[in-house]
């Protein structure tokens, strides 16, 4: 299943609340932005790191020539012990090199060295919208949401030392819901 990955100027005419939108337009840290609305701390869970093959809208976004392989790196974010966010980043090997401590970046969220060195930036930001039951990101197979649930999804290329790094974050039904009817 390919996702319909659409430029965020798109999303005023997408059915979504104010408090979502600026959220997911938010060009920050998303843990310090979710904490705005979370009853809880928000933490971050290392699911799977390993390399492998991205899914081909991920490669042609990465400019990965088919079959390439990349560093993959699934978390969750979780407001106690709820999740929020599944977060998939994908590492070409050229980007490793002359960052190497990606490798072993573990449990820490990846905000904390994306927005720390001053030679990464952030390029656009796309958004899609998407059921649960048409996901191609596995580990959201295994929570228990409900299969026609509706799921945002943000992502964007971010370079370090002008060297892509791909991180899409869907944001979970637990989460719409809290920021929806939280208040910041």
């Amino acid at each position: 299943m390919t996702i319909k990955w659409k430029d965020a100027g798109f999303i005023g005419n997408s059915p979504i609340t104010a408090n979502l939108r600026a959220c997911m337009l938010d060009t920050g840290s998303l843990i310090e932005h979710l904490e705005q609305y979370s009853p809880e701390k928000i933490s971050l869970t290392l699911e799977a790191q390993s390399w492998g093959k991205p899914h081909a809208d991920e490669s042609k976004i990465l400019h990965l020539r088919s079959g390439a392989y990349g560093l993959m790196r699934e978390t969750f974010l979780t407001c106690g012990d709820r999740p929020w966010v599944y977060a998939r980043t994908i590492i070409p090997p050229q980007t490793l090199q002359g960052s190497r401590r990606l490798v072993r970046w573990g449990n820490q969220p990846l905000g904390n060295y994306l927005f720390s060195d001053k030679l990464t930036y952030r390029g656009k930001i796309e958004i899609a919208e998407l059921k649960t039951s048409t996901t191609p990101y596995s580990p959201i197979y295994n929570l228990a949401i409900a299969e026609d649930s509706t799921l945002w999804g943000r992502r964007s290329l971010f370079y370090i030392r002008n060297k892509p790094l791909l991180l899409t974050e869907i944001f979970l039904p637990e989460a719409i819901k809290c920021i929806d009817t939280l208040k910041k």
